[in-house]
């Protein structure tokens, strides 16, 4: 099993180097398809559960949305406007909203628990993605905050799941995920802390940037914190929906939302640092 994940798991990151480097349309465009598999991942756990979110209502909000953000984005970068992309998202985002909470005013076969989980599944994690856009194309030096946020993730995931093999004793949430624990949580924010300041003095050479030491360390340590948040949260769901994956598409590593719980979490952190600190 460990053998198959790092096997993928090394197949994937070479895909998401590609990715990365080529960016343009291909990365809209895998941001796009990490968006849509993940909602229907989500809506399909509810299914499981015996609900019936209107999956149509969310992937066409989605779609949709992501369409005008890039539309209106470059529309308003060859105008040279202060804003660089999406001056219309909120807005969009609230009418969607509003329209789904309306459809069990017109079909009687939807019930308001089913809008409700669409709209969660529009955002979560439908429009949650938007922040992988959002840290490529609004912040300094191109990608390199989310790279950061890639490393500072998987790094976590890595050190705590050793750390916890090897001197885990103590459990850390039983009731939502029984194998992992306190020394393992603890070796993920210090392993964290640690590749997220290598990486970060790497990139200060490579993108020729002079950001203080210490920020790429906080990074970490915000990271550490708040991937592990954002895997049990993705875990209570699982729980609550009784599966154990979201879904298939990664041999070894379940779905999409498997692997990108952490990095959805991660993503709007590094921004929010980013327009507070670094900006």
């Amino acid at each position: 099993m460990l053998k198959e994940r790092l096997i993928y798991g090394a197949f994937g990151a070479c895909g998401l180097a590609f990715v990365l480097y080529i960016g343009g349309w291909l990365f809209n465009a895998a941001v796009l398809f990490f968006a849509l598999v993940g909602m229907h991942e989500i809506y399909s756990a509810f299914k499981f559960k015996g609900y019936k979110p209107v999956r149509w209502a969310g992937f066409a909000a989605v779609a949709v949305f992501y369409i005008q953000h890039f539309y209106f984005g470059m529309y308003t970068e060859q105008a040279r406007a202060r804003i660089v992309g999406g001056p219309y998202d909120f807005l969009f985002l609230m009418a969607a909203i509003l329209v789904i909470t309306a459809l069990p005013v017109f079909a009687r076969n939807i019930k308001p628990i089913d809008s409700a989980l669409t709209i969660m599944g529009c955002i979560y994690p439908g429009i949650a993605f938007i922040f992988a856009l959002m840290l490529k194309h609004q912040t300094i030096s191109g990608d390199y905050l989310l790279i950061i946020a890639i490393f500072a993730t998987f790094s976590t995931d890595t050190f705590a799941y050793f750390t916890g093999r090897l001197i885990g004793r103590r459990k850390l949430c039983p009731d939502i995920s029984p194998n992992k624990t306190i020394e393992g949580s603890v070796g993920g924010i210090l392993g964290s802390i640690v590749v997220t300041s290598v990486v970060g003095l790497v990139i200060n050479n490579i993108y020729s940037i002079d950001v203080v030491p210490v920020h790429f360390a906080a990074i970490g340590l915000l990271c550490g914190i708040v991937s592990q948040i954002g895997d049990l949260s993705a875990s209570v769901i699982k729980r609550y929906c009784g599966i154990k994956d979201f879904g298939r598409i990664l041999p070894g590593h379940g779905g999409i939302m498997d692997r990108c719980d952490s990095l959805l979490f991660t993503m709007p952190v590094c921004y929010m640092y980013y327009v507070l600190f670094l900006a």
